[in-house]
């Protein structure tokens, strides 16, 4: 990761549609340039030591700013944690199911900046956790609703009530504005909340886990944005002369 994101660095100087990172490269790649012109040209002459520190110096400013540009670029523009996923952009409103803390925490902790409004879905098991989530984003000037499952294991549940609050957002809002995090809970309760967003406005996302090499779930990772294809997603219909 380390020699991606310091190679990343590079690209972007030697990118002409990257103009400021690009002006640098070029300019540093101009003096090391001139250093060895000098140093080729004087090979024999009584400066030529002066010149060679000019071309040592020129290519350690090369490696600095490449260094410095790849860490910028990623303090911008966080890497997703998962190969070929990116991560998703910040939103006002997030509907979580939740189980398990720290991943709840880490999926609220992206959006936090711009997050608004938060709806908790919980079965009677997680809601001391909901609950403390609530007061916490409460105490912070976050509008926060809770919603406890009646039976965890039935996805139509987790679907119609999440198309409600889809019904009623806040005025102004639209599908748009809310991501989902089909993360937490059963497994129907994914089913059934990704189910209530088959929409191409209502976006979705899940929050990775970091596991050791016995599998056990060390930490959550930053949430992953989930596009569905909806070219491959729609089947065509089938006319009783085919069956």
């Amino acid at each position: 990761m380390k020699t991606r994101a310091f190679t990343s660095g590079f690209q972007l100087m030697f990118t002409p549609q990257a103009f400021t990172p690009f002006l640098i490269g070029s300019v540093a790649l101009a003096v090391l340039g001139n250093a060895v012109y000098q140093l080729l040209t004087d090979y024999v002459g009584t400066e030529s030591a002066a010149v060679g520190k000019i071309g040592v110096g020129a290519l350690l400013v090369l490696l600095s700013a490449a260094w410095v540009i790849s860490r910028i670029v990623n303090r911008l523009r966080p890497a997703s944690p998962l190969l070929d996923k990116r991560s998703p952009k910040e939103h006002k409103g997030l509907i979580l199911l939740v189980s398990n803390e720290p991943t709840t925490r880490k999926a609220i902790e992206w959006h936090y900046k711009t997050l608004e409004c938060c709806w908790l879905f919980c079965s009677t098991q997680s809601s001391p956790i909901a609950d403390k989530l609530r007061s916490e984003l409460d105490g912070h000037g976050k509008k926060v609703k809770t919603e406890i499952i009646n039976d965890v294991f039935d996805p139509l549940e987790y679907k119609e009530k999440i198309e409600a609050i889809y019904e009623k957002l806040p005025q102004s809002w639209t599908d748009s504005d809310v991501i989902l995090d089909f993360t937490g809970m059963t497994a129907c309760a994914s089913v059934g909340s990704v189910l209530a967003c088959l929409n191409e406005q209502r976006a979705i996302q899940y929050t990775p886990g970091q596991y050791d090499t016995t599998l056990k779930a060390m930490q959550p990772l930053n949430p992953v944005e989930v596009v569905l294809h909806w070219g491959q997603l729609r089947i065509p219909s089938i006319s009783s002369s085919q069956l």
